[in-house]
């Protein structure tokens, strides 16, 4: 949305933009996939090459691999003792440490979409953005004389992966392609990123310290009026997003790339930088395009404020995004940080491109309102994953911190009011199941994505680069997961009815009765039902969403019609027992456990309160009717539900209730053990993301261990000679020599002169992330398939195998026995494998 320098249109814009929309997005779920292992996740990357790597920058300097859940210990890469997150810091163990807080170090990683093609000149090459000490000479176009040099210089290089090693770079690969001064030691942008015209984007800040201006920014004169400011210099390259062709097509100087000749500003001359590709960005921290199937292929980026407003903004060629003339709308004078006195326009009449989303930092009033939301913009992903089909088309980005103390990330969202509208409405806090959004402690650093485009977030929960959390290092790697909204339909684990007129009467197996009798009876009395429900069926991180009991109504006594049933928490466990009057709601002699009007338990445990002891809150209430009756949903039935879940030990179930201050209110209602439909409890609960079957045999042999910390699949720490991943496939202990593997071959005579070929494998049943292919070959060179089994399916024969049998051999493990016939003729020498793949 491209709006002239008319405050009138450009608040009109801003009005459709901050327009309410939360509730649009899901309830999402954060799953941790490694913490205490990371310092300060800067960027999570995909190599897209199939492997399923991600690729986690740590502002220290070096790059992690994650791959299959778990994180790899030693380095891809180590910039360690050149990039300057933490200068004190230096290769080898850490000695000296600077736990402040610091904008340097590693900052950007992209790989070369012809990574993975042995065809492509991008082939096991890929880019990183760092920052490092000052080196007189590196910058081709070096500072003036008196400008400080003290931010260091940001690096933009290439390297390359050993071709024996695809987890390991070869340090020595680097080439350089950019390198830029940088004045002060903030705003370094850092983000890399190809795009889908398959050239490198490259995002840069202003150059630091405040306002655009002073020594290093155009203009160098400390005034808060008449500098141009880095960011609308065209001649500089900080306040940018550039866009180059990383590869050096010639070898030969002075470029060590190519500028793309679509450029918006090649050839324009003056001096002009033709690598760029949009201008007057403050601190473009991180973009992103949205490039996958089904998306725009637009240009998000989130650009840092300096104290009043942070934005989101589409990116386009040759677009300029106003600072330092504006921040947000507002047309700042730095001096108050008030929107009045409007600095010149450095291009009069140019074309300021607005925001598609801005909000303010905490505690600061604009006009228009904007929601106080955050301090320093994360940027994120149009999610084009396919876990998650609710958030399709959706831009999720975050937020360092919510408060004056920066330690609340908050998660948001963005939505197209209607496809390419360029008109946004903003979800000020993604629901986050089980998590306060702002999220409490963490900071949010990053957001990335996997191969399939799956959302990451980097947190942190210090501020310091290297400042420790327990001991610890205080980084995180989240994984955004769906919510399963779940079904759960209960019936009573136990019911009775407590009767006021005997201490010694019960119905434990009878019919359940609430009221009052007594208008054709001589007397009065009290009925009141018990029911419990067993909730430990619903998982202990289960988020109830609702709750409703439902009862049906046998008998309505003549004045009970319509009056108020309620339902109320007990708060003293009880007992049924085998006490049954078929009769009538008279009530029988109680026997062992059974509850009555003054025992919990009869005749050993009385009721702190005869009559049963019970919440005076009501939880749910209905009116009496024959037949179906619903005890609705409410706040407290579902907060007795969820504290149930939490503290087992409290939960005592509820109490029924009619009126019971007019005689002939007594109602009669099935049991679990007599009449025609059963008392249930319908809860409807949101489930977030479960441990997959490796992170439970992970959490059962290595229970000490960090989450996502590297348990090695080819090691064999029992040093039984079978590796760790097929002990897990083969259901046995890591940790404990095993005897035996259960793999054999043998051979017998069939008819015909024919050999039988008979194998035997163990399979866990329990790891139903797990493929087994049994497959043999003559030679070595080709092998065929000829038993497969997955997930919870049973074997089956393939390509001419034979499934002998499948039986069960200890806990959840098979023994599976598969057969295969060699014609007589044929080379009956074989040899035989097991491929096991885990998803």
């Amino acid at each position: 949305m491209i709006c002239p320098p008319n405050p009138t249109r450009f608040f009109l814009a801003l009005a459709l933009m901050v327009s309410g929309a939360f509730g649009a997005f899901p309830s999402l779920a954060l799953k941790p996939v490694v913490l205490g292992q990371i310092h300060a996740p800067t960027n999570i990357v995909s190599s897209n090459d199939g492997t399923g790597r991600l690729f986690v920058c740590d502002q220290l300097g070096k790059i992690y691999i994650i791959q299959g859940g778990m994180m790899i210990p030693t380095p891809f890469l180590n910039l360690a003792s050149t990039a300057n997150a933490a200068p004190d810091d230096g290769p080898g163990p850490i000695v000296s440490v600077n736990t402040g807080y610091n904008e340097r170090g590693l900052l950007g990683l992209a790989f070369h979409p012809g990574f993975a093609n042995p065809a492509s000149p991008g082939y096991r090459r890929f880019y990183v953005n760092y920052v490092k000490s000052y080196e007189a000479g590196i910058d081709p176009d070096p500072p003036q004389a008196g400008d400080p040099t003290g931010g260091g210089v940001t690096v933009v290089a290439e390297f390359q992966v050993f071709a024996a090693n695809p987890n390991v770079a070869d340090q020595a690969s680097e080439r350089r392609l950019l390198a830029f001064t940088q004045p002060q030691t903030n705003h370094n942008g850092g983000q890399l990123l190809f795009g889908p015209d398959g050239y490198l984007y490259i995002g840069t800040g202003d150059g630091g310290g405040s306002n655009d201006n002073g020594l290093g920014h155009t203009g160098r004169e400390v005034s808060t009026t008449s500098n141009l400011g880095n960011a609308q210099d065209k001649t500089r390259l900080l306040g940018k997003i550039l866009r180059i062709d990383p590869l050096d097509p010639d070898g030969a100087g002075p470029l060590t790339y190519s500028i793309p000749a679509t450029n918006p500003f090649v050839g324009v001359g003056g001096g002009v930088k033709e690598e760029i590709y949009a201008y007057g960005l403050r601190n473009p921290w991180r973009f992103s395009f949205d490039q996958r199937a089904g998306g725009t292929n637009r240009l998000f980026c989130g650009d840092v404020g300096q104290g009043r407003i942070e934005e989101i903004n589409l990116i386009v060629a040759g677009g300029n995004y106003g600072w330092r003339y504006l921040e947000g709308f507002e047309n700042p004078t730095f001096s108050s940080g008030a929107a009045s006195n409007p600095m010149p326009e450095p291009e009069p009449g140019a074309t300021k491109i607005a925001p598609i989303a801005m909000y303010a930092h905490p505690g600061v009033t604009t006009s228009p309102v904007l929601p106080q939301l955050g301090l320093s913009v994360t940027g994120g992903f149009v999610y084009r994953g396919t876990a998650i089909p609710a958030l399709q088309g959706k831009y999720v980005f975050g937020d360092y911190g919510s408060t004056s103390g920066a330690s609340d990330g908050r998660l948001m969202g963005l939505e197209e009011t209607a496809p390419n509208s360029g008109v946004f409405t903003l979800t000020q806090a993604v629901p986050l199941l089980g998590l306060a959004n702002p999220i409490v402690g963490q900071r949010i650093l990053c957001l990335g994505e996997d191969q399939n485009g799956e959302i990451y977030i980097g947190m942190k929960t210090k501020g310091g680069v290297l400042e420790l959390d327990n001991g610890l290092p205080s980084g995180g790697i989240y994984k955004i997961m769906p919510v399963d909204t779940t079904t759960a339909n209960l019936q009573p684990t136990k019911d009775n009815t407590i009767f006021s007129e005997d201490g010694s009467l019960s119905d434990g197996r009878g019919y359940l009765y609430a009221g009052r009798t007594g208008v054709n009876s001589p007397t009065s009395d009290l009925r009141r039902a018990l029911l419990a429900f067993n909730v430990a069926v619903i998982p202990g991180d289960a988020q109830i969403q609702s709750a409703q009991l439902q009862l049906r109504t046998g008998k309505v006594g003549p004045n009970g019609a319509g009056k108020t049933l309620t339902l109320q928490r007990l708060n003293e466990t009880w007992g049924e027992g085998t006490s049954q009057n078929l009769n009538g709601g008279s009530g029988a002699p109680a026997t062992t456990s059974d509850a009555t009007w003054t025992q919990r338990f009869f005749n050993t445990s009385p009721w702190s309160t005869a009559g049963g002891t019970f919440q005076t809150t009501v939880s749910s209430s209905t009116l009496a009717a024959a037949g179906l009756i619903t005890f609705p949903s409410t706040v407290q039935m579902i907060a007795d539900v969820q504290g149930w879940i939490s503290s087992p030990a409290t939960n005592a179930g509820w109490i029924v209730r009619s009126d019971e201050l007019n005689d002939g209110t007594a109602c009669q209602f099935d049991s679990r053990q007599l009449g025609t439909t059963i008392p249930h409890l319908t809860v409807v609960y949101d489930l977030g993301p479960q441990p997959t079957p490796f992170e439970n045999w992970l959490a059962a042999y290595y229970p000490a261990n960090l989450t996502g910390q590297f348990v090695d699949p080819n090691g064999d720490d029992d040093g039984d000679g079978i590796q760790n991943q097929i002990e897990y496939a083969y259901g046995l202990n890591p940790l404990s020599r095993d005897a035996t593997s259960d793999f054999t071959a043998t051979t017998a005579p069939a008819a015909d002169d024919a050999t039988d070929f008979v194998v035997s494998f163990r399979r866990d049943t329990n790891a139903s992330d797990l493929t087994y292919q049994l497959q043999i070959s003559p030679n070595l060179t080709s092998w065929t398939t000829i038993a497969l089994c997955s997930g919870f399916n049973s074997a089956s024969g393939e390509n001419g195998g034979e499934i002998v049998s499948e039986d069960g051999l200890i806990d959840a493990v098979n023994l599976v026995v598969v057969r295969v016939t060699l014609p007589a003729g044929s080379n009956t020498r074989q040899f035989v494998r097991l491929q096991v793949d885990r998803q």
